[in-house]
């Protein structure tokens, strides 16, 4: 199945209403009302970018910047996710390609809460922590679409 019809599933199943997707073909939402991930497929080769914006780049900050160099080298740290600092944004970015094709909702699902999950712990770590504990998170309980 395509992705974006797996997504139209996924949120037609949760209540959140029709999908609209970009001139690029993504999709962003808002899950707990904190954590907006982008969704983003390759129709080329069927891969789909996951991404998030943790917040500003602790650029000041050797400490932090030496625990993200160090985790995103090391990928075990984050979930097989990967950090990177968007340069025009000036903010941290969190990202995920997934290659496979998404059969169904439950396999998207688990996907989006295993990176909401590094989401909410990078956030923590980089202390733009929002009040949401990492047990309420995830679908479907928290999801909402970006207004």
């Amino acid at each position: 199945m395509h992705f974006n019809d797996v997504m139209r599933e996924l949120a037609e199943k949760i209540g959140v209403g029709p999908l609209q997707f970009d001139d690029n073909g993504s999709v962003a939402m808002l899950f707990d009302n904190e954590h907006e991930i982008t969704f983003t497929p390759n129709p080329d080769d069927c891969s789909v970018l996951f991404h998030a914006e943790l917040g500003p780049a602790p650029l000041h900050d050797g400490k932090a910047c030496l625990k993200l160099l160090t985790a995103s080298l090391l990928g075990a740290q984050t979930g097989g996710t990967a950090i990177a600092v968007h340069e025009a944004l000036g903010n941290v970015v969190l990202w995920k390609r997934h290659d496979e094709n998404f059969a169904d909702c439950a396999a998207l699902e688990q996907a989006i809460n295993r990176f909401l999950a590094q989401v909410i712990s990078w956030k923590k770590q980089l202390g733009h922590a929002p009040h949401v504990d990492d047990a309420e998170a995830g679908l479907p309980s928290g999801f909402h679409l970006k207004a």
